[in-house]
């Protein structure tokens, strides 16, 4: 486990020795993406002694990404005051993706506003770069431009406290969006969505906006339901 998290720590420490970023940060980003990607799993414990030894760095700022990674709901501490993956469980992934459909509805209904051609060229962009992804079955890109669709859409919508509160979510969201797509097999149906969620936007349709992008957030629900079945069965 230790060894995946040194080769991620090492790959961001590249990256950031231009930038200052901090230990704390560079520990906080490569631990918060072992958990969404599901390399630590959902309860495993986290012995600070063993990680701050494998990362080479001191105890305090890997408290302190603990700490972050705590607020955002991706660990838990348990009553021995030990660190664990925040485990799964249906109730939490059905509120989560509930909320984020309804939030989301409400960005795009914004986002149709303020849509400019310039902003609806981009969304084009995205969606023609997540076909090719697609056709291509590279996963981390399909999932990189789906992210960057939806939050040109936040952007647009100008709606900054339902935009906080997405962000806020974000890595709840990301963590269960990842264990569903883990079992969608058929990703095309994942451009057609956007594509129709794209044409009720030109068409300033915002019925239809609103309800095909609530249909885009919960129709990977289902999936989520069911892998977090298997993973209730197998978590620490």
């Amino acid at each position: 486990m230790y060894t995946i998290i040194l080769k991620a720590v090492n790959q961001l420490n590249e990256r950031a020795k231009a930038s200052r970023v901090s230990t704390k940060d560079i520990a906080h980003k490569a631990l918060r993406e072992m958990i969404i990607k599901g390399e630590l799993e959902p309860g495993q414990p986290i012995g600070e002694e063993e990680v701050a030894k494998e990362l080479q760095i001191s105890r305090t700022p890997l408290r302190e990404a603990l700490q972050i990674l705590e607020l955002e709901g991706l660990v838990n501490r348990s009553l021995n005051g030990r660190m664990n993956v925040a485990p799964i469980s249906i109730q939490e992934v059905k509120e989560i993706f509930v909320i984020r459909s309804n939030l989301e509805g409400i960005v795009v209904e914004d986002a149709i506003d303020n849509i400019t051609q310039k902003d609806i060229d981009h969304l084009t962009h995205l969606i023609k770069l997540l076909k090719m992804a697609i056709s291509l079955e590279d996963y981390e890109t399909i999932d990189r431009f789906g992210k960057q669709f939806h939050e040109y859409i936040y952007t647009v919508s100008g709606n900054k406290m339902a935009v906080k509160f997405l962000y806020q979510l974000n890595s709840m969201i990301n963590r269960y969006r990842r264990l569903a797509h883990k079992s969608i097999g058929d990703t095309k149906q994942s451009v057609k969505e956007h594509k129709m969620i794209l044409h009720y936007i030109i068409q300033k349709d915002k019925i239809n906006a609103v309800e095909e992008m609530k249909k885009h957030i919960l129709g990977s629900l289902n999936q989520a339901i069911k892998t977090v079945e298997k993973y209730e069965h197998t978590q620490f």
